[in-house]
């Protein structure tokens, strides 16, 4: 019994040793440079990093609504290259990812002289696939086309039935407007 206890105590501190990293909005909060933004139709985020020496952009991404963009910074991965030091390595997930692999990588400059510019793209903007007409009205649960200008049906009206039970209330048919004409 207590040997377990001091296996999953072992386990529990080399994991917190091995550089974990939880992938969140707001960063990893240590200060590993680990950084995460997270797109919505409210919030569609475009990511730049500057170059503060020259004030030129070397890279950008528009992170897609329903997706998050995380990256972190290693330090002094390039000795070779004194301009861009540094190492950037990024990922697009779905979100939320807390953890994950991060495959793409590039030279960047080092701390002091780069900068992350954070801009909101013009709002809604809808994820890919998504059709921003299609809503659900009532309780039937298929999906009704809303085109510009039209009202969405709203579901039939609910009246007391036997038993003080609720049932929709029954309607009249709605009379030809144009009968036929034989």
């Amino acid at each position: 019994m207590h040997f377990g206890r001091a296996a999953l105590a072992t386990t529990l501190a080399l994991v917190t040793l091995s550089g974990c990293n939880i992938y969140r909005q707001g960063g990893s909060m240590r200060s590993n440079d680990t950084f995460t933004f997270v797109s919505n139709e409210f919030y569609p985020v475009t990511i730049t990093l500057v170059d503060v020496r020259t004030n030129e952009p070397i890279w950008t991404a528009d992170v897609p609504v329903s997706k998050q963009l995380t990256f972190r910074f290693h330090e002094a991965q390039y000795p070779d290259n004194p301009a861009n030091p540094d190492a950037m390595r990024w990922q697009f997930f779905d979100k939320p990812t807390r953890a994950g692999e991060l495959n793409s990588v590039m030279a960047c400059p080092d701390r002091f002289s780069r900068r992350m510019d954070i801009t909101i793209r013009k709002t809604p903007e809808y994820a890919t696939g998504s059709d921003p007409r299609v809503e659900h009205a009532g309780t039937t649960g298929r999906p009704v086309v809303v085109t510009p200008g039209t009202a969405v049906p709203a579901p039939a009206p609910m009246s007391p039935g036997p038993e003080g039970s609720a049932a929709p209330a029954k309607t009249a048919p709605e009379p030809a407007v144009n009968p036929p004409t034989p």
